[in-house]
């Protein structure tokens, strides 16, 4: 499915790209593992995750979205038609976890802008700020990937659609 090389998005972990693959022994038995490592930006040396190439379709482990789908993400984005105030809480932050779990970026971007408009009119949980985080750099990660530019465009653009309502990098999120 993969090769050496290519970028993927692993739904629990984010962006990741494949080092090796190799033969690992999982639970007694020799398997077939993409070598991953993950794209986080760290002092310390960066995660790698073994994936057993059998898990993949399981992990919802999937290619970074191609360049004619960005203005779909972008889109997204910008739509304002959501309805985000009228669940408790604890039944957004489920039903934003379920979509970030599915690994897709479009989902995500519902999810980064249901809580940068939400964030307009109410604290966020600690639970909330941290899809909020998650969301966040997985659309700036994936999208800088994707047009082959530096994150900070990205963030400029996401800036623009909406009015530097949310933080850049470095700044606190709540």
């Amino acid at each position: 499915m993969f090769k050496v090389g290519d970028v993927v998005v692993y739904p629990i972990h984010g962006v990741a790209r494949i080092k090796e693959i190799r033969t690992e022994k999982i639970g007694g038995s020799d398997q077939q593992c993409y070598i991953l490592e993950t794209e986080i930006q760290t002092a310390a040396p960066k995660p790698v995750i073994k994936l057993p190439i059998d898990k993949v379709e399981a992990n919802r482990v999937r290619k970074i979205v191609s360049e004619s789908e960005i203005p779909k993400v972008i889109s997204i984005l910008q739509e304002r038609q959501t309805k985000t105030d009228s669940q408790t809480w604890n039944r957004r932050h489920r039903e934003y976890q379920e979509k970030m779990r599915t690994g897709s970026i479009f989902l995500a971007a519902e999810v980064f802008r249901d809580l940068t408009l939400l964030k307009e009119t109410k604290d966020l949980s600690h639970g909330e700020r941290r899809l909020f985080d998650q969301a966040r750099n997985l659309i700036i990660k994936e999208l800088s990937i994707a047009k082959k530019v530096e994150e900070k465009e990205i963030e400029r653009t996401i800036s623009k659609i909406f009015g530097r309502k949310y933080p850049t990098k470095g700044e606190e999120t709540d």
